[in-house]
């Protein structure tokens, strides 16, 4: 295993398709921006010409057919999983037992029990991790919970999330393999909104009981295409998330996310860079704090929390390019791997909460 603290990194991509490929770019980004130490030097994913198209994009990159292939390659510092979920255990565990660095997309594994066997692996082997949670980089949510901690807000009183995608096998998000249930972990629930059950327990805290019902219209057996769940938080508040898998191939993907504090009121239509429309206790109308002054905010908030990601502010698709950005500081050893695994299993366990909830018809205690 090597560590590159200096040295150029060395990356293997395992999985092809449509995230594959964001990371692919994002990667390119963070290499541009920081004089070539970072290359990619193989693509695998089962369809030859997935990998033939992102290798491709590569001067040196080879297009293999599995991740074996990828890493069996000994030059390899670090791999990126991207694939269907059903996939990532064996690639996790092969490259923990290779002394491979790890970045893993979400969900981490088919069940939580899986994704906590190859955090098991990956502390054995003593490789670097981290899994692919990228709300925790939105700059429009950064800057709401920096308002949210100001003691002048108040308590939280309760959260309301809604989050609707069209089903992501056509269109934009156009993944087929999320309507099999042999590769998929789920549906909305699991494969999409687990990034919303980490970025709630990021702002405000563990949840203690889950309440949820889930309905299924245009996925197969066992891929729910509907979730509305009620979380009680350990801090004593109520929150609300619902969840959405639509047949309007033509609407964007959407979060909304509305909070009431004791003192303060927060609401944004959009997971990137805002605006968020405010109103504080004083009695003043709401406000909107427009999406230039949310990035000035955030730029304040990146430069003193995390200055080794500066150079990437100004990226396209930013949350992402500051995730992987994060990764590859780490594997530099200029800071620690976050979110980790353990993160990642903690949303999953939310999730598996909830969907036994829905399969009961009663609330749940979360045992995290």
């Amino acid at each position: 295993m090597r560590t590159p603290a200096a040295g150029e990194i060395r990356v293997g991509i395992i999985g092809a398709g449509l995230i594959g490929q964001a990371h692919s770019l994002m990667l390119r980004r963070i290499s541009d921006r920081t004089n070539g130490g970072l290359r990619v030097i193989a693509v695998a994913d089962r369809e030859a010409r997935a990998a033939e198209n992102l290798a491709a994009r590569w001067p040196e990159a080879r297009a293999l057919a599995s991740a074996a292939q990828v890493i069996a390659d000994q030059t390899i510092d670090a791999v990126w999983i991207c694939t269907p979920t059903a996939y990532h255990r064996e690639a996790c565990l092969m490259a923990a037992r290779a002394g491979k660095h790890i970045f893993c997309e979400k969900p981490l594994a088919m069940t939580a029990s899986d994704a906590q066997e190859m955090a098991a692996a990956i502390r054995s082997a003593g490789v670097i991790s981290q899994v692919g949670l990228v709300l925790r980089f939105s700059p429009v949510y950064t800057v709401i919970r920096a308002l949210l901690s100001d003691p002048s807000a108040g308590a939280v009183l309760t959260v309301t999330m809604r989050d609707d995608q069209d089903f992501p096998v056509r269109g934009v998000h156009n993944s087929a393999w999320r309507n099999d249930p042999s590769v998929t972990a789920g549906g909305t629930l699991i494969e999409h909104s687990v990034h919303d059950f980490d970025l709630l327990t990021w702002m405000f805290g563990p949840v203690r009981r889950i309440y949820c019902r889930t309905r299924n219209l245009n996925g197969a057996a066992g891929v729910e295409d509907f979730g509305a769940t009620q979380m009680e938080f350990a801090a004593g508040f109520h929150g609300q998330l619902t969840s959405v898998w639509h047949g309007m191939i033509g609407r964007p993907s959407n979060r909304r996310l509305e909070i009431f504090a004791e003192r303060l009121f927060l609401a944004c239509d959009h997971d990137s860079s805002g605006p968020i429309v405010l109103q504080r206790g004083s009695g003043a109308r709401e406000q909107v704090m427009s999406e230039a002054e949310v990035m000035e905010r955030f730029t304040q908030i990146l430069l003193s929390e995390r200055p080794y990601l500066s150079p990437l502010k100004d990226s396209f698709a930013l949350a992402y390019a500051l995730e992987d950005g994060a990764f590859v500081a780490a594997l530099r050893g200029e800071c620690g791997a976050d979110p980790a695994f353990a993160e990642g299993i903690k949303a999953q366990q939310l999730v598996e909460a909830a969907y036994a909830s829905s399969r009961q018809a009663l609330p749940v205690v979360v045992q995290v």
